[in-house]
């Protein structure tokens, strides 16, 4: 049986060149916006345009407070409310929990990082914590009008963490408040400027170094991160964790896209698929996922890679879970961000060579490397979760430790290799599918 491969495609026609991309889409949005239609075209220049007169690139005016001071668990971390954009005709305050290393001196500059919770979450103490402990200054976001608090049980059934009298929109389902409601009142519209806003004010403070600000974000978190660094050019990194683009074909996204209206199905796919954005991204990127994560399937999360045009790099655990805790658990995002400003440890990418006919499967790689797993699967017919299981086979290293192999099992749909160095940092290779003929 030969064999050949096939790796992932976004599109069957070639990619538009970015400053084509820009005029077709400002056309179309005022050829759209001439006709008064409901479910207007922005894409990523629209809603920048929108964003930036709504003043998302100023200063926001902030008030720190010691409210909730038996919330915060650390004594280098304070709470701080920003002024967001108004919701519904009235003023939004946005919390924050924002963190600096201990012994920081007057005067001294560090790098920043902007943290962007994903559903269910909030503005974590300890994931700022995680960022001071390695010298970097953090500040999380409270999208959903939260404070610290207990949740509590909702009148829907849900528990949800306690509000304020100046909240903002809260996310409902999978974008169920497109159309309803116009673009400056939708959740999501408000969660990409609380985060732009909340950079801006950490642009603003004396001990940030401005021009090494980065971004993380959780699940819905990594959403934001990727479609806001696609209209952003102020992060000097990303590291977007489990979310990514083109949902409409992950098996959990796909169904709640279809349960929308053909007009709100529209209007998501014009105006907020990630993947409309991730081609505008410039920053250093490291693209963070589970092999079998529920929400975010590896068909997607590989086409999002494949899309960026930026330096980029993956990590994708066995198995990972889902979630805030094991989401910020991997060293590998702190030594990302590390390479990226503080000239850190240069990161590895595996490398596809080829497939011989004997099904020997050949990588290079380009550092040192203690060892190295091939992961394959032999059922992709939907990428759901518990339809496909990760086969893990060690690899060959040649004498020069350059060339890695492996044979590749007949019945293999898809691959990917994963390389760890002596400090058991791991480094990923794309997902390639292999098509029999």
């Amino acid at each position: 049986m030969q064999y050949f491969i096939h790796t992932f495609q976004m599109q069957n026609k070639p990619p538009v060149k970015r400053p084509i991309l820009g005029f077709l889409l400002l056309f179309l949005a005022i050829c759209n916006r001439a006709e008064g239609q409901s479910n207007a075209l922005y894409g990523p220049l629209g809603v920048k345009s929108e964003l930036a007169k709504a003043g998302v690139w100023n200063t926001p005016s902030f008030d720190f407070t010691h409210d909730f001071e038996a919330y915060k668990q650390f004594s280098n971390i304070k709470g701080l409310f920003f002024k967001g954009l108004d919701y519904n005709g009235k003023q939004t305050k946005v919390f924050c929990w924002y963190g600096v290393p201990n012994g920081l001196s007057k005067g001294e500059k560090r790098p920043a990082v902007v943290l962007v919770h994903g559903g269910g979450g909030t503005a974590f103490p300890e994931w700022i914590k995680e960022w001071t402990d390695r010298g970097y200054i953090a500040i999380a976001v409270a999208l959903e009008g939260q404070v610290p608090g207990e949740k509590m049980e909702h009148t829907s059934g849900e528990k949800l963490w306690p509000g304020h009298e100046f909240y903002g929109p809260r996310r409902i389902g999978f974008f169920e408040d497109v159309v309803i409601k116009k673009l400056q009142d939708q959740w999501f519209y408000h969660a990409v400027a609380d985060v732009m806003l909340a950079t801006s004010l950490l642009k603003s403070f004396p001990e940030v170094d401005v021009e090494s600000i980065g971004i993380s974000g959780i699940s819905w978190g990594g959403i934001l991160t990727n479609v806001i660094t696609g209209i952003d050019d102020r992060y000097a990194f990303a590291i977007p964790v489990y979310g990514c683009g083109f949902l409409h074909e992950t098996p959990h996204y796909s169904h709640l896209l279809r349960l929308l209206s053909k007009e709100q199905q529209q209007f998501y796919l014009q105006n907020w698929e990630p993947s409309l954005y991730i081609p505008l991204q410039e920053q250093p990127t490291l693209f963070v996922n589970g092999t079998n994560d529920f929400h975010f399937t590896m068909n997607s999360f590989t086409k999002t890679y494949l899309a960026s045009k930026n330096e980029k790099y993956l990590y994708v655990e066995h198995n990972m879970k889902h979630g805030h805790s094991p989401g910020r658990e991997p060293e590998e995002i702190y030594a990302f961000a590390d390479y990226v400003i503080k000239k850190g440890e240069r990161f590895l990418k595996p490398k596809f060579k080829r497939l011989k006919r004997n099904n020997e499967l050949v990588y290079g790689v380009d550092g040192k490397v203690m060892e190295a797993v091939l992961y394959t699967n032999s059922d992709t017919a939907d990428w759901g979760r518990d339809n496909y299981i990760w086969q893990q086979i060690s690899m060959r290293f040649s004498d020069s430790k350059k060339i890695i192999s492996a044979t590749l099992p007949k019945n293999a749909q898809a691959y990917f290799v994963n390389i760890i160095d002596s400090k058991g940092h791991i480094y990923s290779s794309p997902t390639r599918l292999v098509k029999k003929i």
